[in-house]
């Protein structure tokens, strides 16, 4: 499975981009975030030094691996309602609010027990997402046509009935 978000997401939904991300990714160590940047744009590190980019390269497995758990978290909301259509298609997730509720949710994971209460506040809004997705309440846009039934529930349509009372 991929992940729903990419790591552009993910610098989207951090309020000081890159070098937030580096923070968070790297707390052991110091980070610059030009050179996660750097890495995670595919650029060239050669003027770096190899501890450095040792640094940055694992720090952006830390972050592919948080948009990989933030994704299996939104797919357990998904898969009651969309189950016959998973995976998902690449062009309903991106046209979607998907990448962006599944970056806020690992942003928020990245920080651990220590989560700013702005932060908490800020991504509240992706738990949300998920959980309207699940009910049927928010669609994924455009091709979305699954509608969720409760559980232990159908919902059936049948014409009305032609039977006359009044003759009884």
């Amino acid at each position: 499975m991929a992940a729903y978000a990419t790591i552009n997401d993910l610098v989207s939904a951090a309020t000081n981009g890159w070098t937030e991300l580096a923070q968070r990714a790297a707390p052991e160590a110091v980070l610059d975030g030009s050179l996660l940047q750097l890495l995670g744009t595919g650029g060239d590190a050669s003027d770096w030094t190899p501890e450095a980019v040792a640094v940055a390269t694992a720090a952006l497995a830390r972050l592919q691996d948080a948009l990989d758990r933030a994704s299996r978290h939104a797919d357990t909301y998904l898969f009651p309602r969309y189950r016959l259509r998973m995976p998902l298609s690449q062009d309903l997730v991106e046209g979607s609010s998907l990448p962006a509720a599944v970056a806020a949710i690992a942003l928020k994971r990245l920080y651990g027990t220590s989560v700013p209460e702005d932060l908490r506040r800020g991504s509240a809004w992706a738990d949300d997402y998920l959980v309207g997705l699940s009910k049927g309440t928010v669609s994924l846009g455009g091709g979305d046509s699954d509608v969720a039934q409760p559980p232990g529930r159908m919902v059936t349509r049948a014409p009305s009935s032609a039977f006359d009372w009044k003759s009884y």
